[in-house]
């Protein structure tokens, strides 16, 4: 996949009860015959998800099963704003934050100006000029007129200029199921649920 955002479908999270979510590394660990071991990052960090639906009725199953259908399994990749956890733990930031300079993949810490109030530690952040969504590790007190330093992990991706701006709030996560098959399950009540796995398209 492309690292610019092309997904045209969205999937609503008005169906699900809740989500598990994951934040995945891969380390290699080699140990010696002294019991030292070292440990070296490999791969990059990515996001996944457990989403567990709600009961739904005979018309919402069919509007949820037919768009994972549609996916064929893990072959597309649509986006999904986590359910409560996906817009900021701050209710008054605001403005459009833009970078300051070009920071190249592998920064943990970069510059904005033009947003204001608080984002806290645990938020999700995301650069428009790449799908990466990464989060917050330290709070951030937004001035408008100064500069202000995002705290990040993991470390950038790809590189990003001062004509990118930072998505803060409803971010969307790219992402694809894990699982090439779909099942639900219908229930005594006449109702049916739905679990998926889905992750992050990088």
């Amino acid at each position: 996949m492309s690292s610019t955002t092309t997904t045209s479908d969205a999937l609503s999270t008005n169906f699900f009860a809740s989500a598990e979510i994951s934040s995945s590394n891969t380390t290699r660990i080699s140990e010696s015959i002294s019991r030292r071991t070292q440990r070296k990052a490999v791969g990059g960090q990515y996001w996944t998800m457990q989403l567990q639906s709600k009961p739904l009725n005979r018309e919402e199953l069919g509007v949820l099963y037919s768009f994972l259908v549609k996916q064929q399994g893990s072959f597309s990749d649509f986006t999904i704003v986590p359910p409560i956890y996906g817009s900021t733990a701050s209710t008054n930031a605001s403005g459009t934050p833009t970078i300051t300079a070009t920071f190249a993949a592998g920064v943990s810490r970069v510059s904005s100006q033009g947003g204001s109030g608080s984002l806290k530690a645990g938020d999700y952040i995301k650069f428009s000029n790449h799908d990466k969504v990464y989060m917050l590790v330290q709070d951030i007190n937004q001035d408008s007129s100064t500069e202000d330093f995002l705290h990040i992990s993991p470390p950038l991706t790809t590189a990003i200029t001062n004509s990118t701006t930072v998505v803060y709030n409803n971010v969307p996560f790219k992402v694809y199921l894990a699982d090439d098959k779909t099942t639900f399950k219908t229930n005594t009540d006449g109702t049916s649920t739905i679990s998926i796995t889905v992750r992050e398209d990088i």
